[in-house]
């Protein structure tokens, strides 16, 4: 008997000095370096997050990611978007219990292997 691997793509990126991973199918958007996400003026109705500065590094320069899971989005700068890659959920290893109950930490899922670097799988929704 046979067992079946789910595998899904992730969209790999670096932020706060480290790579991390969000389901490929949920960034809708990718707005380049120096661009301005919210020419739009919905600012005020959409969540913003530096990565960078939300995990105390300073502030990222490099592009903003629209990320969207049914009624949730928030736009999400990163430093740079390295790629995206098909990933067995199999082979996620799942965070500590005390890692998921620390309020920024909480917001990773997993970490996992992309060649021969580790990146962190990142829940968008568990960021506040």
């Amino acid at each position: 008997m046979s067992t079946q691997t789910t595998v899904v793509p992730l969209l790999v990126f670096e932020a706060a000095d480290c790579l991390m991973a969000v389901l490929a199918a949920e960034v809708g958007h990718l707005q380049e370096t120096g661009s301005d996400p919210f020419f739009d003026g919905k600012r005020g109705q959409t969540l913003l997050l530096d990565l960078d500065r939300y995990f105390g590094e300073g502030q990222a320069d490099g592009p903003w990611l629209q990320w969207a899971r049914g009624t949730r989005s928030a736009w999400l700068r990163v430093r740079r978007v390295i790629d995206v890659v098909p990933v067995s959920l199999a082979s996620l290893t799942p965070m500590p219990k005390l890692l998921r109950a620390q309020g920024r930490t909480r917001a990773f899922l997993a970490a996992g292997l992309r060649d021969h670097e580790v990146f962190l799988f990142l829940d968008p929704a568990r960021l506040t």
